[in-house]
């Protein structure tokens, strides 16, 4: 039996409002993954009326998001934290969440910045509060809390899995019949689809809202703690001495990158100022946190938060891969992976027709020769200059029964791995395709399958007193995701680099490890902050955790960009034996510190503790 365990702790019940965070963070990961698994796509696409932006400058921009998104939970934990309470704090950020969706409906670049904004800034109020909230149910040193995260979890998982079919099925269809709102306004796929994610941002603000009294109790009352690294009676000391220097620093090493690079504000240049901003940034943020550390004046409460802030550094490392399912998986997906309709998925298109896409020119370029080509009737040879006109007018959508515009050279590119006596579609007829956002659905559904066998076996294992330390599963988690780019460098080498489609189920490898990876680190980190950190600083240590998420994000985004840049013979194949040997090895660290760790940590590392 584990440490501290009684009759007392069999007895324990989940609390009854766990089911009403369950359904309100479901609906907004539904939102939020929903616009992740497009937005990639929407950034690079010319055939659908997307950005037609590089692919790095995607990764850049998607990057930049993901570890903004996530860097802004620190300040929404603090804001808890010593102003608003976690209740108000996550209605607020569910508000300007819903309206970031509205935002990205409306189609322009404003659409695109504003929509991102609002959407990092509410995250940043919602994310931090609702998980704390969730631990503040339950007593302190419950043996039911990392189930009730795992259980929790599974919401998150269960919103990411439903999103994508959600996506797939609104984006097909609103691009086979746009809505026209106005002369100069049409919501087309992408946005029709963005907004869809607005829909359901509402119905998990509602849910929330219906339960705002029924969450009083755990809800802490603001303060600011005695000690805590000068900040003894006012939000003051914390804008000084961390907000502004990161401001001013970030702003600093802004347009310091822009000088740099000649002084010019393209795309390029801007992505690399952010970088360049949001590193800097971090710093002062990162240096706050090791002063909050040394100013907690319990000794115990000390150690954990030291033990904490070193699982979370090490961490980053599991971040990093994790997000490339934003960018360098995205892209695979898109361009290196074999979509055709299978005999299952034809079931379900002959009924609902909207379910797949229709294949874009660049599809062809690298599908082997038993893919059935267009026929050539099925396109129109423009010059490139008309080419370029019609993309820039987002005039390239590939409809049913309407002639594709390509140039010459696109139109040798379809044709050149095709046998001449291969099949061939009718005249104006398109090839169907699984869109490629609904692959990002195999890792929550693995997971939603996985996590009740996940929970059995720590049962088990704690029913027999051999269930290991939260930390222990950490680093099970970081030497388990390890194999995710194992699997996706046999993908590599298998289609030589991309020369040929691969076969979807490389995607069912890569992201299996990365679930089960997941399920030992990302619910077990959610319970350890709401267990070691002392009860004052809790939401502003659950903002740390998101903060190490927030670095491995945006680190996600620069490996993008290189891996998008990376056109020299086996630099994809490096790229995927690099984060092998850094994911296993930070796996290995987490162990060779383990006895450290659970020192720091006592007995509340363990899951049956009181």
């Amino acid at each position: 039996m584990g440490p501290g365990r009684d009759a007392s702790v069999i007895k324990e019940r989940h609390p009854r409002e766990l089911p009403i965070l369950f359904m309100t963070e479901m609906w907004e990961r539904f939102s939020f993954y929903l616009m992740i698994g497009i937005l990639p796509f929407y950034l690079t696409d010319t055939a659908k009326g997307g950005m037609g932006w590089t692919k790095a400058q995607g990764a850049a921009v998607v990057g930049s998001y993901m570890g903004l998104v996530y860097f802004t939970p620190f300040l929404g934990g603090l804001l808890a934290d010593r102003l608003l309470g976690c209740r108000r704090t996550v209605l607020i950020g569910a508000t300007l969440m819903m309206i970031g969706h509205l935002f990205l409906a409306w189609p322009g670049m404003a659409g695109l910045f504003l929509g991102l904004i609002c959407l990092i800034l509410g995250n940043g109020a919602f994310k931090p509060n609702i998980s704390t909230l969730l631990g503040n149910l339950y007593p302190r040193g419950s043996a039911l809390k990392d189930t009730g995260y795992n259980i929790f979890y599974m919401g998150i998982n269960v919103g990411a899995f439903i999103c994508n079919f959600v996506a797939a099925l609104v984006r097909n269809h609103f691009d086979e019949h746009p809505l026209h709102i106005t002369s100069g306004w049409t919501i087309a796929g992408w946005h029709a689809a963005f907004g869809t994610a607005a829909i359901g941002m509402l119905i998990g603000l509602l849910l929330f809202a219906s339960a705002y009294r029924r969450l009083a109790r755990a809800d802490q009352k603001p303060t600011v703690p005695e000690g805590e690294a000068g900040h003894t009676e006012s939000f003051g000391p914390l804008f000084t001495q961390c907000l502004l220097p990161a401001l001013t620093l970030a702003v600093i090493a802004f347009f310091v990158a822009i000088w740099l690079q000649g002084g010019t504000f393209d795309k390029d240049s801007i992505n690399t100022a952010v970088t360049a901003a949001f590193l800097a940034g971090a710093v002062p943020v990162i240096v706050f946190y090791l002063r909050l550390w040394r100013g907690v004046p319990d000794p115990a409460e000390q150690k954990r938060v030291g033990a904490l802030l070193t699982t979370m550094a090490i961490s980053i490392v599991f971040w990093i891969t994790y997000s490339l399912n934003t960018t360098a998986i995205t892209y695979w997906t898109g361009d290196n992976t074999n979509r055709e309709l299978t005999a299952p998925v034809r079931v379900i298109t002959n009924v609902i027709p909207d379910f797949a896409e229709n294949a874009t020119p660049s599809y062809y370029y690298n599908a082997g020769p038993e893919v059935p080509r267009p026929s050539p009737e099925t396109f129109e040879v423009v010059s490139q200059e008309r080419y370029d006109e019609l993309e820039k007018n987002k005039e390239l959508e590939v409809r049913e029964g309407k002639p594709v515009p390509v140039t010459q050279k696109m139109f040798n590119e379809v044709y050149a791995k095709a046998d001449p006596s291969g099949p061939r579609l009718k005249e104006l007829e398109h090839l169907r395709l699984i869109n490629p956002e609904l692959y990002q659905s195999i890792n929550p559904g693995l997971i939603i399958i996985m996590t009740p066998l996940v929970v059995a076996l720590w049962h088990l294992l704690r029913s027999i007193g051999r269930e290991p330390s939260t930390a222990a599963k950490i680093g099970m988690g970081l030497l388990l995701v390890a194999l995710s780019p194992l699997v996706m460098l046999g993908a590599t080498l298998v289609s030589q680099d991309g020369y040929y489609k691969a076969s979807a189920l490389w995607l069912f490898g890569t992201y299996g490890a990365v679930g089960i990876g997941e399920l030992f680190l990302s619910s077990m980190g959610l319970s350890l902050v709401n267990k070691m950190a002392p009860a004052a600083l809790r939401a502003s240590m659950m903002g740390a955790w998101f903060l190490s998420i927030s670095l491995g994000g945006k680190a996600s985004g620069i490996f993008g960009e290189l891996y998008a840049n990376a056109t020299s013979e086996s630099a994809h194949v490096y790229f995927w034996v690099g984060l092998i040997v850094v994911n296993a090895g930070a796996g290995v660290l987490v162990f060779v510190l383990l006895p450290w760790l659970n020192r720091q940590m006592g007995p509340e590392n363990y899951q049956a503790t009181e």
